[in-house]
């Protein structure tokens, strides 16, 4: 279930390219379900000033999960923009669990590459979980917010590598933007992929990559902000909605 979640988590992030830095703040949330019944709301927070920008997201569990499940998590961001791409330049994690609360902290260098992670209790060793020289050219799970609320030409062209510390994953949103519905959404095929960092079971041809799909409306500013994402799990069908 916490792959679930962080699988919701980081679809809701996928994005694209910016082309703006002054753009107006950002407060969205979501309600995530699974087989039709609640899991949690997430929040997400962006605030975009003269070339900076700041990412906030939160996640809170359903009050009748915390007694099987871990229980909140937080995320937070901030760096550069360089003609609307974010340089990365601090990231934070938490997770608040029922037995004990886990925390990591990620430092970038001025090339927007990891270069330093701190976690309480510290990252198990193991024969599998990547170093910093296999996490370059990726992205924290909270800079991506930042290309979430973005203007782009195509609303569903992305392919994006997220680094959380200890694992690899690959994002991708595919189809061509066609017209719009009656409400202004647009639907893109997307695909979850395990690329580094997992146990081998994990990365079998049947076990590594999920499809996904997400429905995108474009904002004031000409970004595409995902109001719904949706795929099937085991656990029966998963989705995070955009609510007011």
């Amino acid at each position: 279930m916490k792959k679930l979640i962080a699988l919701t988590l980081t679809a809701i992030l996928a994005a694209t390219s910016a082309q703006a830095t002054d753009l107006a703040p950002l407060n969205l949330k979501y309600r995530a379900t699974v087989a039709g019944l609640p899991l949690g709301k997430l929040k997400l927070h962006i605030d975009r000033d003269d070339g900076r920008y700041k990412a906030a997201v939160s996640f809170k569990l359903v009050t009748l999960l915390r007694a099987i499940l871990d229980g909140d998590a937080a995320a937070s961001a901030s760096g550069q923009l360089d003609q609307g791409k974010p340089t990365p330049k601090e990231f934070q994690f938490r997770i608040d669990g029922r037995k004990k609360n886990q925390h990591t902290a990620i430092t970038f260098n001025e090339n927007g590459d990891p270069s330093e992670i701190k976690a309480t209790p510290p990252l198990r060793k193991t024969n599998y979980r990547i170093g910093l020289d296999q996490a370059s050219g990726t992205i924290d799970p909270a800079s991506a917010a930042v290309l979430l609320a973005s203007p782009r030409e195509n609303a569903c062209a992305l392919s994006m590598d997220v680094f959380d510390g200890a694992k690899r994953h690959r994002i991708t949103l595919t189809g061509v933007s066609e017209a719009p519905d009656a409400r202004g959404v647009i639907t893109c095929a997307g695909l979850y992929e395990r690329i580094a960092g997992f146990k081998a079971k994990y990365m079998t041809p049947a076990a590594r990559s999920y499809p996904f799909s997400a429905q995108l409306v474009e904002d004031i500013d000409g970004g595409w902000l995902p109001v719904k994402i949706w795929a099937d799990t085991k656990f029966g069908p998963a989705s995070a909605t955009f609510y007011r």
